[in-house]
């Protein structure tokens, strides 16, 4: 009912990214300053003993401690020099610099640890902190398990983790409260908040070829899918190039049609507040059916590829490297391997990426993925509760904040694949620190000098003075930190204010649990079948109908109680 993206090593893995097109890399220039204090305040607790005063919280303990956690890890955790995830640079800096000894009780991969963890969250054995879903959360605060952490976190979050978990106005932080008090803290994601939105890629050679003009509205976009379903762009005289991109789940991926939905204010599988102040579930709207019903005849005249509800965003990229498809819905990513692959077939193919278009050409605010999924908590009763914070403050410091040049980042992957960024077991990054790179570039070209620029906007600055200079080599970072790159409409979008998160944040409903599952089934089996004219447009009316008796009306009740408990 809900539609999360995001597993739970979702950040180290775009982490692992870090020299790519879109990194998660260190962005000292827009961090604040940590050596700001923070103002006392009053906790139903007191830290443990040898903790340091509150107004310094990166300070070292004057009696070593030890806390403990449990790990999940994947193939991706590389290491070297004799290093293991109990022991590594951020085990020798916790330790070294902070008077903190972290132990692991368990590791494991990440297909067995909510297995694992749910076992040891059902008999009690728990860490001093962990990282939980919104569900294991819940379950664990009704248990009593959980510390309160509403005024630890005013004590010892550094100025830059208190912007970061800000960044989306608190949307993941209320996830977290409960009753007025706040029981984890949200690991928010790498490229997560405005940077999830929809936007426009586009075959601007085939455009131009066409006579067509860039899309401002629906109509726009429906036109430049048949005419490149229909009107030879490629110039090879044979029927074998797709309108709309469209993969078979609808919105996942490149070819996701959320965009197009938003196009129409509908917004899939996300609550909204109707103007009864209740809210409502997005997929039964009746803007979803005018948007299907456009759908509908864009594949019955050919706009559509025919096949499009057997093949997954993977095939999708298949097609656009073969020069067969060059319009479609996507992310922000999507031009710096995506596009890319394009380019480097046909180096005189060019995209061009806009901003999603409404029916009327006004402004469309774009539907965004919940900042958090995953939460940080620590157990009740804790020697050292403040600890879990403290290592939030050390990963922001070390990693984003602290400027290594002209030596690299120790944190960042090497040429040898081992990342050692990913061990750090408390791990929230900004949600914007590469809309901040892109600003920062732009500014820089914009002057002529990018001499001052730190990681990872010097990176991106050097990438795009290169292909700049001639090299097409670079074209990925162009499609994404270029003047008219992906990240121009991210940073189009941020400045208008535009996004849509759902208005419930809360863990899975009773009903939500049992029968989320059919539901989402019955509505992408309803939506394929509209849109590939096999059911009729009213069998929309028909979903909504089932949907409501199937359990959506039960969620409903439920999902309503828990917005009215939050005012």
């Amino acid at each position: 009912m809900k539609s999360g993206k995001c597993n739970l090593l979702a950040v180290t893995a775009a982490a692992a990214l870090a020299l790519s097109a879109c990194s998660n890399a260190n962005n000292e220039e827009a961090s604040p300053s940590v050596a700001a204090s923070q103002p006392p305040a009053s906790s139903a607790q007191a830290p443990g003993a040898g903790a340091p005063q509150p107004d310094d919280p990166l300070a070292k303990y004057e009696t070593p401690i030890e806390v403990t956690t449990v790990r999940a890890v994947n193939q991706s955790f590389k290491y070297k020099d004799g290093d293991s995830i109990d022991s590594n640079i951020w085990t020798q800096i916790f330790e070294e610099q902070y008077g903190i000894k972290v132990k692991n009780l368990w590791v494991v991969d990440e297909s067995q640890y909510r297995q694992k963890l749910n076992i040891s969250i059902a008999s009690g054995d728990i860490p001093d902190f962990m990282l939980v879903n919104k569900e294991e959360m819940l379950r664990m605060n009704e248990a009593g398990q959980l510390e309160d952490l509403t005024d630890l976190l005013k004590q010892y979050a550094t100025p830059y983790l208190n912007e970061l978990l800000q960044q989306d106005n608190g949307v993941a932080l209320s996830a977290a409260t409960i009753d007025g008090k706040l029981i984890g803290v949200p690991q928010m994601m790498v490229n997560g908040g405005v940077s999830t939105s929809s936007m426009l890629y586009v075959r601007s050679d085939w455009m131009k070829k066409l006579n067509l003009s860039a899309p401002k509205t629906i109509d726009d976009v429906i036109k430049i899918a048949e005419a490149f379903a229909k009107d030879d762009p490629d110039g090879n005289g044979k029927p074998d190039t797709y309108g709309l991109g469209v993969n078979k789940d609808l919105y996942v991926g490149h070819g996701s049609l959320t965009g197009f939905f938003n196009g129409y204010q509908a917004y899939p599988r996300t609550w909204i507040e109707g103007a009864d102040g209740e809210l409502a579930y997005g997929s039964v709207q009746p803007e979803m059916r005018a948007a299907l019903e456009k759908l509908r005849d864009l594949y019955a005249s050919g706009g559509i590829d025919q096949e499009f509800a057997v093949k997954d965003w993977s095939k999708l990229s298949e097609e656009v490297a073969a020069g067969k498809l060059g319009l479609a819905y996507g992310y922000v990513s999507d031009g710096g391997f995506i596009q890319k692959a394009s380019v480097d077939n046909n180096p005189n193919a060019d995209w061009a990426m806009y901003p999603i278009v409404s029916l009327t050409g006004q402004p469309v605010s774009p539907q965004l993925n919940d900042t958090a999924s995953n939460f940080y908590v620590v157990k009740k009763g804790s020697k050292h509760p403040e600890a879990m914070i403290k290592l939030a403050d050390i990963y922001l410091k070390h990693y984003y904040e602290t400027n290594y040049a002209p030596d690299p980042n120790p944190f960042i992957s090497g040429a040898d694949g081992v990342y050692p960024g990913k061990y750090q077991p408390v791990t929230i990054d900004p949600l914007n620190v590469n809309l901040d790179a892109f600003r920062l570039v732009q500014d820089a070209l914009a002057k002529g000098d990018g001499s001052q620029l730190g990681f990872p906007a010097s990176v991106h600055y050097d990438r795009l003075s290169k292909f700049a200079e001639g090299d097409k080599t670079m074209w990925f970072s162009n499609a994404v930190f270029g003047a008219k790159g992906s990240y121009s409409v991210i940073d189009y979008y941020d400045k208008n204010k535009l996004g849509v998160y759902s208005k419930f944040q809360g863990a899975a409903t009773t009903t939500m649990a049992e029968k989320g599952a059919s539901l989402d089934k019955l509505e992408a089996e309803t939506f394929t079948k509209i849109i590939m004219g096999e059911s009729p447009i009213g069998d929309f009316d028909k979903y909504v109908e089932d949907w409501k008796k199937l359990g959506g009306d039960d969620i409903t009740k439920e999902v309503n109680a828990w917005y009215a408990s939050r005012k």
